[in-house]
């Protein structure tokens, strides 16, 4: 298996970070806690006994059909962001569930494995789509603003330098210092 990188931050949003009506939305990371350890499952993350709202049963769901209950970011698409677009782009501010420390900047798609217990976790990812309240917080622009800079910023962050989601069929616990590899486990 080819290590890809180790966790070092995990968190949950406790609510919505673009709350209200699709023309006034403005991105909130307020919401987003820092948590010890994560609970991973088919149906979303749990840390330190709260429910994400991308869990299938948090009373407000952002879940899609149990395809975005555990997302994934990493360091190095931070430095890029930060480089690009200022240090206003702090770790966690896109709202991941796992943090990952890494140096590639390559595609996370396909199949990953993460070090959990009991034992290791297979995941499918698939590419997070950037959303526009958080496109316009990359570039400082207020709510309502879908104008070209906002457009290009989009186009920007897809790709996967927004992140990944992950989707598994397993659950398991995890910790800072997890780390992350592709291909099958031992």
């Amino acid at each position: 298996m080819e290590l890809i990188g180790t966790v070092i931050r995990l968190q949950v949003q406790r609510s919505r970070l673009k709350p209200g009506p699709a023309t006034t939305r403005v991105y909130n990371p307020e919401p987003l806690l820092e948590v010890a350890e994560l609970e991973i499952g088919p149906r979303g993350v749990v840390g330190d006994g709260v429910l994400d709202v991308h869990h299938a049963d948090h009373p407000d769901s952002r879940n899609v059909k149990l395809l975005n209950g555990v997302s994934l970011m990493t360091m190095s698409r931070y430095r890029a962001m930060r480089e690009r677009y200022g240090a206003h782009l702090v770790d966690g501010i896109a709202g991941e569930s796992l943090l990952l420390d890494t140096e590639h900047l390559d595609d996370l798609s396909g199949e990953l494995v993460l070090e959990a217990e009991p034992g290791p976790m297979t995941f499918t990812s698939a590419v997070a789509p950037p959303c526009v309240e958080f496109s316009r917080v990359v570039i400082g622009r207020g709510a309502g603003d879908v104008g070209p800079e906002v457009i290009a910023t989009l186009a920007a962050l897809d790709g996967g330098a927004r992140g990944y989601y992950l989707q598994t069929a397993g659950t398991g616990r995890v910790r800072v210092g997890a780390r992350l590899h592709r291909g099958q486990p031992a």
